[in-house]
């Protein structure tokens, strides 16, 4: 297994998928992107045993959203850890039901973000005290 944490970022707007990439491979995480929801499932299944963390954008444009993405990872990987980040869906979080997972409202600091997946990594070894 490798040391490096594989991340899937699911971002429709490349200039925020590209400084995504960028955060997250620069903290050493092997990065599969998507610039939507079909690519971001099609990841999904190709790569499942590869990904130890997601991180999508809710709106997608044409096709499913964030939310749709989420629930077919958890389809196949249960325990996936997932962050959220969005401009303006942050209201709906709560009643998509998309449990174990954490909504960033955008603009988010690096750091935070950094923060938030390391968090959700940790969280699947059993170390969280949740």
């Amino acid at each position: 297994m490798s040391s490096n944490p594989t991340i899937l970022v699911v971002e429709d707007e490349i200039l925020i998928r590209l400084a995504l990439v960028d955060i997250f491979e620069g903290a050493g995480f092997v990065v599969l992107e998507a610039g939507d929801g079909p690519e971001a499932i099609k990841f999904i299944d190709t790569h499942a045993d590869n990904i130890g963390i997601l991180l999508t954008d809710i709106r997608l444009g044409e096709g499913p959203c964030g939310w749709d993405v989420a629930r077919h990872a958890r389809s196949q990987l249960e325990d996936l850890p997932i962050v959220f980040v969005s401009g303006d869906s942050a209201d709906d979080w709560s009643e998509e039901g998309i449990e174990r997972s954490v909504m960033l409202a955008k603009p988010v600091p690096d750091a935070e973000l950094l923060a938030a997946v390391r968090n959700g990594l940790q969280s699947t070894v059993g170390s969280s005290g949740k």
